[in-house]
């Protein structure tokens, strides 16, 4: 798979690999409620930009399935309420994390590994 979109910014690879490792993290206790939501915001935002990249769509049924499950799991429908369990929302957090992972991995066999925003 290759592409050539010079316009997309390179993304923060390190950024997003942090945020995945702390959402996958093996704790001993789940985290606080706020901190779960405060990491699927961010993971939320890095597979919004992960899937507006060009990652080979057209060209590979796999990439395709990705998206789609991505697509899934970013409806709003189907996203943890402030209602939800704490623990509801931390299995969400951590399957965007898996999902994002997965992502990232074929953005980085695109595009290498990225560079950091300024």
């Amino acid at each position: 798979m290759s592409c050539s979109h010079e316009e997309d910014p390179p993304l923060d690879l390190e950024a997003v690999e942090d945020t995945v490792d702390s959402a996958l993290a093996i704790r001993l206790m789940m985290p606080e409620r706020a901190q779960i939501d405060a990491t699927t915001r961010a993971l939320v935002r890095h597979l919004e930009d992960l899937l507006a990249q060009d990652l080979g769509l057209d060209e590979d049924p796999d990439v395709r399935e990705l998206y789609r499950a991505a697509y899934v799991l970013l409806d709003l429908k189907g996203r943890p309420t402030p209602e939800a369990t704490q623990f509801g929302a931390n299995e969400y957090m951590r399957e965007l994390a898996r999902h994002t992972k997965r992502l990232a991995a074929v953005y980085r066999e695109e595009h290498g590994d990225g560079e950091a925003r300024p």
